[in-house]
């Protein structure tokens, strides 16, 4: 029948050289690895409730990518999740002064999972980095247009009954628990549309902004102090290796018009949207830098005050959630204070090293002058951004933390690929 793919063995299928039937279509197993990878990213910004469908599609990319043989782990990654592994093992120990066993466990084997993803997916990219790079970016900025969306509609209610879902104490959050998750993970997204728009090709210009600027406006809405200190962060840092890194005059006069005429939009945008009353002074009260959940000894640096003292106390750590439980009244708002907590002195040692490793390493492939500069970029100063956040914010169950660290992974453990000169090295 004509349209209907003919099956394996059947007198209609055509037949190879030894005369075997073969079917009409095969779905290789390239193709079935880069779907899983495209539905993990796409739906890495929607987070209601745990597990989310991101957790599912992530555990099918954990066991499928190997069985596929689409996946090349290099001694950047291996190394890396050798040092999770351990932290973790010290985590789970710790577990047992926990003073909420069960949910510390949960927590740790989470911290688990994600690590392990992270793992399989920088294989994954190692294998073939350029377009594995783009195909985990582009999906990924798909994911945050849908969450943005969401804040957005719920901000200004264009959806009515879906604004509690959306909001937060009158703050955007989207299709995440939290307004601040929602901020920080827009900021991969906004730094890599920002290096497309600086350098890669003319005709993506429109699309570029297109996307950019209702992500930018869900940023805003989210009246997330870290998430717009560390996107701050990260443009600076793009911007100013994009001008580095090229030698063309073109390219430098281009940086200057895409930055001039972008900087004017996004300041006009942002203009207009501080208009508005519900907007300015929800704005003005939390650029304040005196919040009153900032100070006294019950405020965030009143807790990490104290984390720190627990820290000298307990050099094995005190067990995940206690802290929150029995010494104040949320976590530590310190990602590296919490690891020391969790996992005592040498699993927070691991976790740093961790971290700061996977930035220097970044940061030092970023030097060759290869067609992967340009995703090392990306990569690293989005990176780059959240590890800034982190000491003001606990981000250990961060998904966009554990994807951008499995693109440098990724990346760095790829085969250097030869520098051709001809070639943009845009995205």
């Amino acid at each position: 029948m004509t349209g209907t793919p003919a099956i394996s063995g059947s007198s209609t299928a055509p037949r190879n050289r030894r005369g075997r039937d073969t079917p009409a279509w095969t779905v290789s197993a390239g193709t079935l690895a880069a779907l899983a990878v495209a539905l993990a990213m796409a739906t890495s910004s929607i987070v209601f409730s745990e597990p989310a469908v991101a957790d599912i599609m992530m555990a099918a990319v954990i066991v499928g990518l190997p069985l596929l043989g689409v996946t090349r782990f290099g001694p950047v990654s291996i190394l890396n999740l050798t040092l999770w592994l351990v932290f973790v093992a010290l985590g789970f120990a710790a577990c047992s002064v926990s003073t909420t066993f069960d949910t510390a466990v949960t927590h740790q084997a989470v911290t688990l999972f994600l690590a392990l993803g992270a793992f399989v997916l920088a294989g994954y990219v190692a294998a073939d980095p350029a377009p594995r790079f783009r195909l985990i970016m582009t999906c990924y900025v798909a994911g945050c247009l849908i969450a943005a969306a969401a804040g957005i509609a719920g901000y200004f209610q264009i959806i009515p009954s879906a604004t509690e879902l959306f909001t937060n104490y009158g703050r955007a959050r989207g299709t995440f628990k939290d307004p601040n998750v929602l901020g920080a993970a827009l900021a991969p997204a906004i730094v890599y549309l920002a290096w497309l728009a600086l350098r890669a090709r003319p005709r993506h210009a429109p699309f570029v902004a297109a996307a950019g600027l209702p992500l930018m406006l869900a940023l805003l809405l989210t009246f997330s102090r870290g998430a717009w200190a560390s996107t701050a962060l990260s443009l600076l840092l793009v911007a100013w290796l994009a001008l580095v890194t090229t030698r063309r005059a073109v390219d430098h006069r281009r940086f200057i018009a895409v930055a001039a005429l972008g900087t004017a939009t996004l300041v006009a945008a942002i203009g207009g949207a501080l208009e508005l009353e519900a907007v300015g002074g929800l704005f003005e009260e939390r650029a304040s830098l005196d919040q009153s959940y900032d100070e006294g000894p019950d405020g965030r640096f009143g807790g990490q005050a104290k984390a720190v003292g627990l820290i000298l106390e307990h050099p094995f750590g005190i067990g995940t959630h206690t802290f929150r439980d029995t010494y104040h009244r949320e976590e530590a708002h310190n990602v590296y204070l919490s690891q020391f907590l969790n996992a005592g002195w040498i699993g927070g040692l691991l976790y740093v090293i961790s971290v700061a490793g996977t930035l220097a390493a970044g940061v030092y492939a970023i030097r060759r002058r290869t067609a992967l500069q340009g995703p090392l970029i990306v990569a690293t100063v989005a990176f780059a951004g959240v590890v800034f956040e982190g000491f003001v914010i606990d981000t250990d169950h961060w998904r966009h933390f554990f994807i951008l660290m499995a693109l440098i992974w990724g990346l760095t453990d790829a085969e250097p690929p030869v520098a051709d000169p001809r070639r943009r090295s845009d995205d």
